[in-house]
């Protein structure tokens, strides 16, 4: 038998709370039948993940404990190969009960109940009894699976109904006590409480609560890719997350790097602003026009390197059903025109003129195609591959689902809107079009959920076109930064064994631009200012934690002495190029800003990744009047009554009656930087109490490398 030692996680520096068999009879059967191109190092990525999670859990063998965990991978990464691996070692490990919510809509929940029991392989093995949707008779099935040493595997629809008929069957004194493990498949969806704001808790997030309530021993781990609103809800949510994950794409992933990073040129394809508008639903405009010219000629090569190919192509400018109506009319009429045209003679006007547009999409198509064929062999082709099914995928009644339909033609177009927005693997996608942005204001995750053209792709890459408006494309361009600063944070983080519960949720992403990070409705979060001053205003006076910042102060100073500098009639302990790692390591990382306004754990974020970034290597620190103490006047609140904990301004202000030419002229605290970046450091006595006390100020010059633009989490409703 093969254990994971206890002790730190070897994969994810976190504190392992049990040793985690890899090697059991579920693991190695799911290992036998793995997907073919999921070669031996990334199977062991795969399960060593997976018993990263699983060791976070509580230990089966006792009695009770509840963990919240989130899992983030990378969108269409193949999360659901993940959390089987884990199901599969969660049964190996004394598991006994596995909850699936399995996504909001029938059709993925189907999917996903077949795909579980197609790759746990239940049909033929006694020991996995699968349940979808279960009901309060059937509990005495569940009760004789469980009491007969088998596993319960229930899938379940996140949907508050069929949650509350779960929780009446788990929560019985025969079934509670039972080790369960539940997984939220899209668990940023539908999952959170989208009635924070008013008090109250939403119909799915209650049912969810109450479920996790009814267990005596249970972990609930939430899979996402785009993980922003399970981080920024607020840390005593019901759902916050007590350790996180990261589960790294396998090899052959294509994600925002590849199309929006340094080449995303190679791939992208700019439309112009007026195709987002909706006097082109009734048309097909010319852009939309060359994206399906570069789908069947890419179809063309593609089937003359594997004949019996796949070749997808989706379309996504609009939420509304009827757009979607109009749009599939016209592609199948402008599909149609095509294949007549095709067959008539080559030099006649019309002929001549589609040939052309087909010979520029190859030879845009060869920018990127490697060893491309000969035009003429492509030409011939362009007759059949012209034989497309359009599909519209909405709720109305003309309308399928991709998920429970399967293709019938090699090459298919898909139009649609919400539905092709999450949770939906459209096979072998080679082309998007897609104009759909919300006017002013957009969110990152649901952005990030739109983009189905990510994925394994690196076979046909070269394939691969994404049509787009300039916004969309500086859009995604944004997110890519984005999801790489908090994706290289939390890697870091967890190097350094720092609870997800400990990360500062500090997200790099510029709300100017219109894309906040995710829904208001269920998270509070602003937008944090790094650069100007930063200046505490609300400081320390319980007597023992001021002694001991103090304390932390002087022994910061004493081993960093500096020297001491005049400022016209002012003297400041200068510590010129102070290392940033110093200053964070011996200096912020050890005061206590307990119940102040000084944000310490974001700053010392900010000034890390500024670090990291080789952006801040170091910066000056100033140990005001040369450490000696300055009284400073209390802020005052209603009836003008002093605020205990709170002073006006910790800073001197400029000299009265001198002039700034005049040697005794001091310009004030605020004045000296010099244009670099300064922290201060003020030793306070607020009012007339005897406490001496800390403030901080901290200065970053208004420069485009300093401003990193992050959201934070809000506590404050």
């Amino acid at each position: 038998m093969v254990d994971r030692p206890v002790g730190m996680d070897p994969v994810q520096g976190q504190p392992a709370r049990w040793a985690v068999r890899i090697d059991g009879e579920e693991s190695r059967n799911l290992e036998a039948r793995r997907p073919s191109d999921v070669t031996d190092e990334q199977w062991d990525e795969i399960e060593n993940t997976a018993a990263s999670v699983l060791s976070q859990c509580p230990n089966p063998g006792g009695q009770t404990g509840r963990v919240t965990g989130l899992a983030l991978g990378k969108v269409q990464s193949g999360k659901t190969l993940s959390y089987t691996t884990l199901i599969a070692l969660a049964v190996d490990n004394g598991y006994r009960i596995t909850v699936v919510l399995a996504g909001t809509k029938n059709p993925l929940l189907a999917q996903n109940y077949t795909r579980l029991c197609n790759d746990l392989e239940v049909a033929n093995r006694p020991r996995l009894t699968p349940f979808q949707n279960p009901l309060p008779q059937d509990t005495d099935v569940i009760q004789s699976v469980l009491h007969g040493g088998g596993h319960a595997l229930i899938v379940v629809l996140k949907n508050r109904l069929r949650i509350d008929n779960l929780r009446r069957v788990l929560s019985t004194p025969e079934l509670r006590g039972f080790p369960t493990l539940v997984i939220d498949d899209e668990g940023d969806e539908a999952s959170l409480n989208t009635q924070f704001r008013r008090g109250r808790r939403s119909a799915i997030y209650n049912s969810i609560l109450q479920l996790r309530d009814a267990l005596l021993l249970h972990a609930y781990i939430a899979y996402t890719a785009t993980p922003q609103a399970n981080l920024l809800i607020s840390g005593i949510d019901g759902l916050a997350p007590d350790f996180g994950i990261l589960i790294q794409p396998g090899e052959g992933y294509c994600g925002g790097s590849v199309f929006f990073g340094p080449d995303r040129d190679r791939y992208v394809r700019i439309v112009p602003i007026a195709e987002a508008g909706e006097e082109h639903v009734n048309g097909i405009p010319d852009g939309l026009r060359r994206a399906i010219a570069i789908f069947i000629v890419g179809a063309a090569i593609r089937h003359l390197r594997e004949e019996m190919a796949w070749h997808s192509m989706l379309i996504h400018n609009s939420n509304l059903r009827a757009d979607h109506e109009r749009l599939q009319v016209a592609v199948r009429n402008l599909i149609g025109l095509w294949r007549e045209t095709l067959a008539l003679p080559e030099n006649d006007p019309a002929a001549a003129d589609l040939l052309q547009l087909f010979r520029e999409a190859f030879d845009d198509l060869c920018t990127t195609v490697h060893n491309p064929p000969a035009w003429e062999d492509v030409r011939r082709r362009l007759a059949d591959e012209i034989r497309i099914e359009v599909w519209m995928v909405n709720s109305l009644p003309l309308g399928r689902d991709p998920i429970g339909t399967p293709f019938r033609l090699k090459n298919n177009i898909l139009i649609g809107g919400n539905m092709l927005g999450r949770g939906v693997t459209i096979r072998d996608l080679a082309v998007t079009y897609i104009t759909r942005r919300a006017q002013n204001e957009t969110n990152a995750d649901t952005m990030e959920q739109r983009a189905r053209w990510f994925g394994y792709k690196q076979r046909y890459l070269d394939l691969c076109r994404i049509f787009l408006t300039t916004q969309l494309r500086d859009d995604y361009t944004e997110l890519l930064r984005h999801e790489d600063d908090f994706w290289d944070a939390l890697s870091r983080n967890q190097r350094q064994g720092l609870a997800i519960r400990d990360w500062p949720r500090m997200f790099a992403l510029d709300m100017n631009i219109g894309i906040r990070p995710t829904r208001q409705n269920v998270a509070n979060f602003r937008q944090f200012r790094s650069n100007g001053w930063d200046i505490q205003r609300k400081i320390i006076i319980d007597p023992g934690l001021a002694q001991q910042n103090e304390q932390v102060v002087r022994r910061f100073f004493r081993d960093h002495p500096g020297q001491t500098r005049a400022f016209a009639n002012t003297e400041h302990r200068v510590v010129e190029n102070c290392p940033t790692g110093v200053v964070i390591q011996e200096l912020l990382a050890t005061l206590r800003s307990d119940g102040t306004d000084w944000e310490n754990s974001y700053t010392i974020e900010y000034l890390a990744r500024l670090l990291l970034g080789r952006q801040l290597p170091n910066l000056d620190v100033l140990w005001m009047a040369n450490g000696n103490t300055r009284v400073r006047g209390l802020a005052r609140g209603q009836n003008d009554e002093p605020i205990p904990n709170q002073i006006n301004n910790p800073m001197q202000g400029r000299t009265d009656g001198r002039r700034p030419e005049e040697r005794e002229y001091y310009p004030g605290d605020e004045h000296i930087h010099n244009g670099r970046p300064q922290l201060q450091v003020h030793m306070i006595q607020p009012g007339e109490s005897a406490i001496v006390t800390i403030a901080l100020a901290l200065y970053i010059p208004d420069e485009p490398r300093y401003d990193l633009r992050y959201v934070v989490r809000d506590e404050m409703p």
